[in-house]
């Protein structure tokens, strides 16, 4: 499946990759590992991670080591973008990359608090902690 397939399948859709805790921007991300980038499923992000972890607890993870890598913020359409926890969210975010203008970027995201399904969105690149792509 292409990155354009895979947004035109699940763009409104609630993805609950697991099944556990509701449609979260994690279970988009793992769905589109799977879809698009063919891997299998990666590690757990434990009860106290989020997706923040995908990036900080990278190192930790051998699976998500073996097939993907960490990138510095330079982003190819396709990438994995990873946000840090704040204040209102302690678990950070993961979202689609699609393009980037300015400080400001195209992702396909789906978020856990408004459960709204899958969207495009413009989000700022601040907060952001790193990229992740397919090895």
């Amino acid at each position: 499946m292409t990155l354009s397939e895979f947004c035109n399948k699940y763009q409104g859709q609630k993805v609950d990759f697991d099944g556990v805790c509701g449609a979260q921007c994690v279970d988009l991300f793992r769905q589109y590992n799977k879809d698009v980038w063919g891997n299998p499923r990666l590690e757990g992000l434990g009860e106290d991670g989020g997706a923040k972890d995908l990036w900080l607890k990278y190192d930790k993870m051998p699976l998500t080591k073996k097939y993907l890598r960490k990138l510095p913020k330079t982003m190819i359409c396709g990438d994995v973008v990873v946000f840090g926890a704040t204040s209102a969210n302690k678990y950070g975010h993961v979202a689609i990359f699609l393009i980037q203008q300015g400080d400001n970027m195209l992702v396909f995201e789906q978020n856990g608090y408004t459960k709204d399904g899958a969207k495009y969105v413009w989000r700022s690149t601040q907060g952001m902690l790193g990229a992740l792509r397919k090895r």
